[in-house]
């Protein structure tokens, strides 16, 4: 299948990072040319200028993908470390279920929420995404879930990897998402921070929605449990949702 990268013109560096992993890998991709924050003008809710540019650029894979006539694409942005084993993967489609639209590649490393049960595939495991999960460095996208996603975030107001991998999102509700456990691929950052070393390149998005990784404790934990009670039996799906056999996981990256 056909992967593109996203890069801004002025990052060379991290293209050449990129292709420096490709090549290795023996990868094939396409350099996709990223909408630069510094041209947009108008403001979009909350996000900031790097997430209104970064959703635009991410738009801009979608509508290649729906004018090429392709059946599937694989997206990444230029500062995502691969594992070997998502090689494989991209060299055909075969593997892929007709019912699947879009299979996150990636780990946020943050938990969330899969469907017990998994489709095995060289390197990893396929799971039903149940829950959030954030980042949009690394996935496979079809066709048809690109012109789903087309039509429907014209007006987008919400990061694009919220709009992507959070399934109470209007734009999720009609697209099969699967997650890879473990993870094929992972920003950089994430994984310096595994290792106690700084990342090579600087981050180029401010988030507008901080995503939380620290475990509520005492009163808030309370709190926060009677919320989430109160909108699961206000909401006869939220409470469907919360029923069904689920598994808690922080994504784990497959680095070899």
């Amino acid at each position: 299948m056909r992967a593109v990268v996203i890069n801004m013109d002025r990052s060379p560096e991290r293209l050449a990072a990129f292709r420096t992993q490709a090549d290795s890998l023996g990868i094939e991709f396409e350099r996709l040319a990223a909408v630069d924050a510094a041209t947009i003008q108008a403001r979009r809710g909350r996000l900031t200028m790097g997430e209104i540019a970064c959703f635009e650029s991410h738009r801009l894979a979608w509508k290649s993908l729906v004018q090429s006539g392709e059946p599937w694409l694989a997206v990444f942005e230029d500062d995502v470390i691969l594992a070997p084993a998502v090689a494989p993967l991209l060299r055909q489609a075969d593997w892929i279920a007709k019912d699947v639209d879009l299979i996150k590649l990636e780990t946020f490393m943050a938990r969330t929420k899969i469907a017990p049960a998994g489709i095995p595939v060289a390197g990893t495991c396929l799971h039903r995404l149940q829950a959030t999960h954030c980042g949009s460095a690394g996935y496979i996208v079809s066709r048809r879930a690109a012109e789903w996603l087309l039509s429907r975030t014209q007006d987008f107001t919400r990061p694009v990897d919220i709009v992507l991998f959070d399934p109470e999102q209007a734009t999720c509700r009609g697209i099969h998402i699967l997650q890879a456990v473990p993870a094929l691929c992972i920003q950089e950052r994430f994984l310096s921070e595994s290792v106690d070393q700084l990342p090579q390149h600087d981050g180029l998005i401010e988030r507008s929605e901080v995503v939380e990784t620290v475990a509520l404790r005492g009163r808030a934990k309370r709190l926060h449990e009677v919320r989430r009670v109160w909108r699961q039996i206000s909401r006869p799906r939220l409470l469907w949702q919360a029923l069904r056999p689920s598994r808690r996981l922080v994504v784990p990256f497959q680095d070899r």
